[in-house]
């Protein structure tokens, strides 16, 4: 089935994955299954497809380029804010996670300090693994049909 045959319904999956070749951060291959509402967009796009390609019960491992994952890396999505506008912006360091709204579009997006000096901090918007091929093991636990 596709995406848009399950869209609404709710799949329960058990998975652990990441980028390829980065350490493995990702896991929830045990406990409770995580509800997945298909074509709600909280997933990568390759989990979705994936999940809606297997039978309850299946498991597989699939790879997924990062135009279906957290998309291509947007150096965009890279810039210098002034200390002073930020909350707490004096106090930032380098590999502080902070949350901000998007310059050009407006959304809350949370970002990692990557550089600074004394009145500003550069700021990554980008996901972690985006521009990342990404490798997930998933288990089809159950699926709720709409």
């Amino acid at each position: 089935m596709s995406v848009d045959d399950l869209k609404g319904s709710i799949a329960y999956i058990l998975y652990r994955g990441g980028a390829i070749g980065e350490e493995l951060v990702d896991d929830r291959s045990t406990g409770s299954p995580l509800p997945v509402a298909i074509g709600a967009g909280r997933v990568p796009k390759g989990i979705e497809e994936a999940i809606c390609s297997m039978e309850v019960g299946e498991s597989k491992t699939v790879r997924i380029p990062p135009e279906k994952g957290y998309s291509h890396y947007n150096q965009k999505d890279v810039q210098w804010y002034t200390r002073a506008l930020i909350p707490n912006g004096y106090s930032l360091k380098t590999g502080d996670i902070v949350t901000l709204s998007h310059p050009q579009d407006k959304s809350v997006r949370v970002g990692r300090v990557i550089e600074e000096t004394e009145d500003l901090v550069r700021i990554d918007l980008n996901h972690p693994y985006a521009g990342k091929e990404l490798e997930y093991w998933i288990k089809l636990v159950d699926l709720k049909q709409r």
